[in-house]
């Protein structure tokens, strides 16, 4: 019998199989452009809003008030009274602290209410699996102990790396204003950016597209253990062609145990720009 549930972030960028098949709750992330407030679901954000919201000068990643995370924590802990959500790295958005402001005035409703706000140290398909480890473990009937152990360590071993063509689209955000400085040191450079344990870091500025690609496929080589089984998710915003690709690439070169293929959220999509692609991976035990 499940004792635990795991609700995370629709910026996780899980496949749809996955969040029916591992019972995950999924809370829509929320972008405002001037009065007007998205959510993260195809419904508000169709395909043709996000190449909009893509040329928008500024955008607002704001994370909701903590009483839509109240809420979707009474909601989900309502079959097992206890919450796991694992979500975006604190370094990066304010959501934990608004998030376990939620958590407490669940509790306060509901003393026997017990949730967790679980900071991943990543974000995309990183925390994506970090959030299928403690889901995972949860539907063995493990407790809120072991599912935190899961999700742990999978925490201190995913490591994400994303190309773009620009990191412009990122930098309205005003969070990832460093990186965007050093990607603009040079004119028509591709940069491939690296993140772990809750640190974004320049990895290169590569002169091609391909070089770009090549470059993200000799990091999951390197990053690969052959003695243990490897998962990795490939993501991108529009580049479905590319992206089957770089997994087909990466199954036949690394053969790894799980290989996921996913479409980045529409607000990821929004915030990153059209040309993101990328990969998590880690190597398990």
């Amino acid at each position: 019998m499940r004792k635990v549930t795991i609700v995370t972030d629709s910026v996780a960028c899980l496949p749809q199989h996955l969040v029916a098949a591992c019972d995950v709750h999924v809370l829509p992330v929320r972008l405002s452009i001037g009065d007007r407030v998205y959510r993260d679901t195809g419904d508000d954000l169709p395909p043709s809003e996000v190449t909009q919201l893509q040329r928008a000068p500024a955008i607002d990643t704001t994370p909701w008030p903590p009483e839509v995370y109240r809420r979707t924590y009474e909601e989900a802990g309502a079959a097992t009274g206890c919450v796991v959500h694992v979500v975006a790295f604190s370094q990066f958005t304010s959501t934990i602290s608004l998030a376990r402001a939620g958590a407490e005035s669940a509790q306060r409703r509901n003393p026997s209410l017990q949730v967790v706000v679980f900071d991943s140290a990543t974000t995309s398909t990183a925390q994506g699996f970090v959030a299928l480890a403690a889901a995972r473990s949860a539907a063995r009937g493990a407790d809120l102990s072991a599912v935190l152990a899961a999700a742990e360590r999978v925490k201190h071993s995913v490591t994400a790396a994303f190309t773009f063509d620009s990191l412009q689209c990122l930098a309205r955000t005003g969070r990832a204003t460093r990186l965007a400085a050093w990607a603009s040191s040079l004119l028509h450079v591709f940069p491939v950016v690296g993140l772990s344990q809750g640190r974004e870091r320049p990895i290169a500025l590569t002169r091609s597209r391909n070089k770009a690609k090549e470059r993200l496929l000799d990091l999951a080589r390197n990053l690969d253990e052959p003695d243990r089984p490897l998962h990795i998710a490939i993501v991108t915003s529009e580049r479905y062609d590319e992206a089957g690709e770089m997994q087909r690439e990466i199954n036949e070169m690394l053969q790894p145990e799980e290989s996921l293929l996913a479409v980045a959220s529409p607000v990821t999509q929004a915030v990153a720009g059209p040309s993101l692609l990328g990969f998590a991976l880690y190597c398990g035990e």
